[in-house]
Parts: C-alpha cells; sequence; structure tokens
C-alpha cells in the first residue's frame, strides 16, 4: 500500500468528497431545470411540443423559475435548523419529482408556469441547504475543492439537457431529468448528517459517528478536538440566538452577509443562467461553420462542464482573489465583446455576418474563465462565512436577493432585446462583471485554506490576517 501513502484513500478525505459529491448531485437537476427552456423553444418554434407559447409566455415560463426561488429560502433555513440539512434536502426532493411530472403531461401555459415554479422552490431548497453541508462536513484543507463541486454537477446538468434535448422528443426529456431526481435521492440518502447540527441539538454522539466516518484514517485524537473546537465555536455563538439583529449589528456577519449577497447577486448579474436559458435564441443564426446551433449549443455546454472540473483542482492550488481576478475579467472581456456585435450588427451599416462565430467562441470563453471563479464562489461562499447561530438565516436571506435579481434578469432578457436592443443586456453583463472584481479586492480578504474559525476572525477583524492585500 506503499504506492497509495499521501493520497486521499490513506488519509481518509474520500468520504468527504462522497458526501459533498453526493449531497452535490442536487445541483445536476437544478442545472437541467436551467437549460431545460433551450432545446424545448426551439421544439416549441417546430411545433414538437404539446404547448406553444408567444414571447410573453415564453419570459414568464423562464423567469417564474426564479419567483420560487423567491419563495423557498426563508422556510428552508428554518426547516434546516430543525430537521437537518440532510432530511430537509431529501424531503424536499417531491419539488423537482413533481415539476418533472407536470412537464410531461402539461397541456396548457399553467401548467409549464406551474412546474417551474416548482423548480424554482427547489433552486431554493438546494442553494440554501448544500452550501452550508459541504461546508460544514468538509476539513480545512479541502474546503475550496469541495465547495467548487457544485458548479461541476451544475454544468453536468446544463450539458446533459443541452446533449440530450435536442435528439429525444419533449416527453422523453422530461422523463431524462426526472431520473437526475432519483439518482439523487438513491445517492444522498446513505451519507451522514453534518456533525455542526448533531452539535447545534447537543447530540455529540451521532455528530462524533458522522465525524469519525468524514474523517475515517484520522486519529481518535485529531476527531475530539475538531469535536472540541466545533462545540465551543457553537457555544460562544449560542450567546446571540441569531436574529436579523445579529446579522447587521455583528461585525463580522455583516461583513459576511455584504460579502455573500454581493458575490451571488453579481454572479446573475454577470448572465450565465439567463445565457443558459437563452442560449438557443441568443444564437439563432450563428453557427460555426457547418455546425447547426444546437451542436454549437453542446460544445459550448461541454466546454463549460470541462472548465468547472478544472476549477475544482485549480482552487486548490490558488488563492480565490486571483481565480475571481482572472474570472471577472475573462468574463467581463467576453461579453463587451458580443454587445459590440450585436450593436454593430442592430444599429450601424456595418456588416458583422461573417464575423458571427465571434459570438460562439465569445461565449465559448466566457464559460471558461465564468467556471474558475464566478460560478462556484458566487453559490459555495455562504457556507463558510457565516457564524453557526445566523448560518441559516443568512443564507436563506442571501438565496433569497439572488432569486430576486435572477427573476428580473430571466424576465427581462427577451424584453430588453425586443425593446432596446440585445446589446444592452451584454452591457450590463460586462458591468456587473468589472464591479465583481473591484469589489474583491477593496472588501474581500484571503480565505484560502482557513479553517471556518480562523475565517470568522477573519471577518470580526480579531486576526492580523485581516489585511486585504496581504494574502493577494
Amino acid at each position: 500500500m506503499g504506492f497509495l501513502k499521501g493520497t486521499i484513500w490513506e488519509r481518509g478525505e474520500l468520504n468527504q468528497y462522497k458526501a459533498a459529491i453526493s449531497g452535490s448531485l442536487c445541483y445536476t437537476i437544478v442545472g437541467a431545470a436551467t437549460a431545460w427552456p433551450s432545446p424545448t423553444l426551439t421544439k416549441m418554434g417546430d411545433n414538437a411540443t404539446p404547448v406553444i407559447l408567444d414571447v410573453p409566455q415564453i419570459s414568464w415560463m423562464v423567469s417564474l423559475m426564479f419567483l420560487g426561488h423567491i419563495t423557498s429560502p426563508l422556510p428552508t433555513g428554518y426547516l434546516m435548523d430543525i430537521f437537518g440539512r440532510k432530511r430537509t434536502c431529501l424531503c424536499l426532493t417531491i419539488l423537482p419529482f413533481i415539476s418533472w411530472l407536470l412537464i410531461f403531461f402539461a397541456s396548457s401555459p399553467v401548467h409549464l408556469y406551474i412546474a417551474r415554479f416548482a423548480a424554482g422552490l427547489w433552486i431554493g431548497v438546494t442553494s440554501t441547504i448544500m452550501p452550508v453541508y459541504v461546508g460544514e462536513i468538509a476539513g480545512t484543507e479541502l474546503r475550496s475543492s469541495l465547495t467548487t463541486i457544485n458548479n461541476s454537477l451544475f454544468n453536468f446538468g446544463v450539458l446533459f439537457a443541452y446533449v440530450v434535448g435536442p435528439y429525444v422528443s419533449y416527453y422523453s426529456l422530461a422523463i431524462a431529468c426526472e431520473l437526475l431526481t432519483v439518482v439523487y435521492f438513491c445517492t444522498f440518502i446513505w451519507m451522514p448528517e453534518s456533525p455542526h447540527f448533531f452539535l447545534r441539538h447537543e447530540q455529540r454522539e451521532e455528530a462524533l459517528s458522522s465525524l469519525n466516518w468524514l474523517r475515517q484514517g484520522e486519529s481518535k485524537e485529531a476527531v475530539e478536538n475538531e469535536i472540541s473546537r466545533i462545540e465551543q465555536a457553537i457555544e460562544d455563538q449560542k450567546l446571540q440566538k441569531g436574529t436579523l439583529k445579529d446579522i447587521f449589528f455583528d461585525v463580522g456577519n455583516r461583513k459576511a452577509f455584504i460579502i455573500s449577497v454581493t458575490y451571488a447577486v453579481m454572479k446573475r448579474l454577470s448572465g450565465s443562467g439567463v445565457m443558459q436559458a437563452y442560449t438557443s435564441i441568443t444564437l439563432p443564426d450563428v453557427t460555426l461553420g457547418v455546425l447547426d446551433p444546437d451542436t454549437c449549443v453542446i460544445i459550448i455546454g461541454t466546454i463549460s462542464f470541462i472548465s468547472s472540473m478544472a476549477s475544482t483542482a485549480l482552487s486548490i492550488k490558488y488563492r480565490r482573489r486571483i481565480l475571481m481576478t482572472i474570472s471577472g475579467g475573462g468574463c467581463a472581456i467576453t461579453t463587451a465583446v458580443i454587445m459590440v456585435w450585436f450593436l454593430l450588427h442592430c444599429y450601424t451599416d456595418v456588416d458583422v455576418s461573417d464575423y458571427s462565430d465571434v459570438i460562439f467562441w465569445s461565449l465559448a470563453l466566457y464559460y471558461t474563465v465564468f467556471n474558475l471563479g464566478l460560478g462556484p464562489v458566487g453559490t459555495s461562499i455562504k457556507g463558510e462565512v457565516f457564524s453557526a447561530n445566523v448560518k441559516a438565516l443568512s443564507s436563506s436571506l442571501t438565496t433569497f436577493f439572488v432569486a430576486i435579481s435572477a427573476f428580473i434578469v430571466n424576465k427581462y432578457y427577451l424584453i430588453i432585446a425586443e425593446t432596446i436592443g440585445m446589446y444592452v443586456n451584454f452591457l450590463l453583463f460586462s458591468v456587473a462583471c468589472v464591479f465583481t472584481i473591484i469589489f474583491t479586492w477593496v472588501y474581500v480578504p484571503e480565505m484560502h485554506n482557513k479553517s471556518l474559525e480562523e475565517i470568522r476572525q477573519i471577518l470580526s477583524g480579531n486576526s492580523k490576517k485581516n489585511n486585504y492585500f496581504s494574502s493577494a
């Protein structure tokens, strides 16, 4: 066994990957639901769906998912603190299951609206619970990589819809996406609950059993020490009850909230989600050589998935601030290029039709750099920065604000494109990416390879490491 020395197989870190990947499989459902409109809208154009929608109805169908996203975070936050992270997530898997059934049996726009709203409720559930769960089960050295897995699995779900959608019927696509829900439930049910949850409910033996499994291979002393540190942190934080006052009047929690909300909202305003939903519409006449738009969409989805896998490895080696700068800068440049193309195409006499491939390559590069920082950090950071007493409430509030921004972006994307011009959408996306870079360097401390307790100290100003530029 000498050749395995120092690998995850000997150190017991494999179990952390098992739990994080199994839990984060919920993001494949989210990814498929986000990308589902892209192949479906193409089928609608060919009258190959049971329900045909006009432009206003399409905007509602897409954006209602994010209205559902607004609704579920706050109740989910309370449920996860009462019943546990794992149990709450598993029980609420009924939401995407019902959503795909409604899509399969839909015979009117209302059925699709309800289905998309239910899918949005599920997004609120996963966005509230899973970053907290993964952040709590992860060891210090693995946290950066484990918290980026969600983005890879989200992109796998997107790619799944892109690859399957164009080549099967409307009904077969709904069944295929339903299977993702079943796979998630059957996988995650075998994973342990967060030891943090058990300790908050004074269930030390259960917490110890969970942590022993997650830290398999480590000494009993090391596991006991970690349990003691978590207990002490929870006891210190229990002195505060976890209200809105504790979020906004505590220095560390207030800073954590600003960072978490800003990153999450900027992720949406950078255009990623809306472009995934409307890719087939954004690129109706754009082809790469002899390839049709559906194939181009698949290529973009594949590039996005591969780059998100690479980001998991890069997050271990490189500091978050560097990755966010590269990601934000790359996204700003690529969206600016697309903006210029649409501006020239629609409002000048310049013939840019021969350069339509620029949009394809810009989108491909956009998703490559997006997955280095903006993608994973926007979702995962709230699982790292909040104290235990406000974690559920603050995660819910963050998800709530994200859902509002996502609803607005998805609702008005087509409307802006038709009334003002598509270039305006990409101008706004580019500005948001530039703002994210500035915010990262001015306000966000470096958290690379820090324990949850160390991060809390930095945010509260109780650490010498709270120097914004010293860790860059």
